[in-house]
């Protein structure tokens, strides 16, 4: 199966959507039990009504026996879909438009139980981990579908590794952070001033407001040097 997105919740999802089209700058399409998706052109954002938050990280089966399981506790707390991906034409509507879901991030107490899960059981590549003692925390990167699932564990790793893992925030891969960013200060949003990214050669910046209480990151890519 293969990472495709996120499904998240809002208690006026209509609200939601129009901020997320702003956010993103992507034109959004209705799609199965009145959800709005925003597709982009790697990964996509699903809005339905709810409490605030990430509900659900999407996947897409690779064959017919590609199924999760109906276990709940099989995921350790989150929630899973695996479902074949409506078809969904992606619209920007700027030339600065959010272009890709970077990362999905999810805080765990058993790194240990990630990776079992995650790379042995499922499939997915571990393509980083790596403990970042000055930052106390530990960093796992499954790669899927062209994004990451990003999995962290504070440093030291708790006493009680028996607890769930939680869904935190979701990064979006923009062409032009400065201009994404003068644009969405324009419409109301309160957004973080630009500064170097964790990983070499990124910029970043913090969307505050306007998502549905999700920990938001626009990233760029900074040019290289010919």
């Amino acid at each position: 199966m293969r990472l495709v997105g996120v499904r998240i919740g809002a208690p006026d999802a209509r609200r939601a959507v129009e901020a997320y089209t702003a956010l993103l700058g992507v034109a959004p399409a209705e799609v199965a039990s009145g959800r709005q998706r925003l597709q982009l052109g790697r990964g996509a954002v699903e809005i339905e009504a709810g409490e605030p938050g990430v509900h659900a990280v999407l996947f897409a089966p690779d064959g017919p026996d590609d199924r999760w399981p109906a276990d709940p506790a099989a995921s350790h707390g989150l929630t899973i879909v695996v479902e074949t991906p409506p078809q969904v034409t992606s619209r920007a509507l700027a030339a600065d438009a959010a272009v890709a879901i970077d990362h999905v991030v999810v805080f765990t107490p058993d790194p240990a139980r990630a990776i079992a899960l995650w790379r042995d059981a499922r499939g997915l590549r571990l393509a980083f981990d790596r403990e970042f003692l000055e930052r106390r925390v530990r960093l796992m990167f499954f790669r899927s579908g062209g994004l990451t699932f990003e999995f962290a564990c504070a440093l030291p790793p708790p006493d009680d590794a028996s607890g769930p893992d939680r869904f935190y925030g979701v990064s979006y891969r923009v062409p032009n952070l400065a201009s994404r960013r003068a644009t969405l200060l324009a419409e109301g949003f309160d957004v973080s001033e630009i500064r170097t990214g964790n990983k070499k050669g990124t910029r970043v910046a913090s969307v505050r407001s306007g998502t549905a209480e999700v920990p938001t990151l626009l990233l760029e890519e900074e040019a290289r040097d010919e």
